[in-house]
């Protein structure tokens, strides 16, 4: 495991250059998800000692895409308009939906959630793209979502190999290991990285329910 490196497109994110970035989450509202409430705070406990910086609770999230050819500081009023429209059509066509957050995986650079099954959060994550290229073009983002997962924590130092294994043991302990997660909307948020502290913060720019929510 090695210290966390926030991503712009496929390069490192440079603050100084691009303070923030514009994406599109799934917001996780945890006062929600009380089952998912307690698989975190079983995770933190195991992990508490480890160099670990764990995602606050208000900002837990699914990442849908990320809009990293340009700093969000250069995308205009009317085309944070038009994204929010065009992000409002297609949310028409995706139901809301329940999957699984689960099990808590130790990862290259961190800890994250598997979530499944894959399908509903494909068509969510392919609704949204062609919200972005509709607007901005295919050319708008070189980020690679890869698997949807939900980041529990971001590594701010480097783990042996056998300090990794137990890391590994511990979280496979905690229970339980599976949350409901229901999605009802995505967000459309301005993002700001923290390298040193390995921390994102964002805000809120529209809420866009899938079809059915009022």
């Amino acid at each position: 495991m090695k210290p966390f490196t926030f991503q712009q497109g496929k390069d490192s994110w440079n603050a100084e250059s691009t303070t923030s970035l514009l994406h599109a989450y799934v917001a996780v509202d945890l006062e929600r998800q009380p089952e998912l409430s307690e698989l975190i705070r079983g995770v933190r406990e195991a992990t508490r000692d480890d160099p670990l910086t764990h995602v606050g609770d208000e900002w837990f999230h699914i990442t849908l895409y990320q809009l990293s050819q340009k700093p969000a500081s250069e995308i205009p009023e009317d085309e944070r308009q038009a994204l929010v429209t065009a992000l409002t059509d297609q949310m028409k066509a995706i139901a809301p939906f329940t999957i699984t957050v689960g099990s808590p995986l130790p990862y290259t650079s961190g800890l994250i959630f598997d979530l499944g099954p894959d399908e509903p959060l494909h068509e969510l994550r392919a609704a949204t793209t062609r919200a972005f290229e509709l607007v901005r073009g295919p050319e708008a983002t070189t980020y690679d979502t890869g698997v949807l997962h939900l980041t529990e924590s971001y590594a701010t130092a480097e783990v042996s190999l056998d300090h990794f294994h137990q890391i590994h043991r511990r979280v496979r302990r905690v229970r339980p290991s599976h949350a409901p997660l229901r999605i009802e909307s995505i967000e459309l948020v301005d993002v700001t990285a923290n390298a040193t502290e390995k921390t994102i913060i964002w805000e809120s720019l529209a809420s866009l329910p899938l079809a059915g929510r009022p």
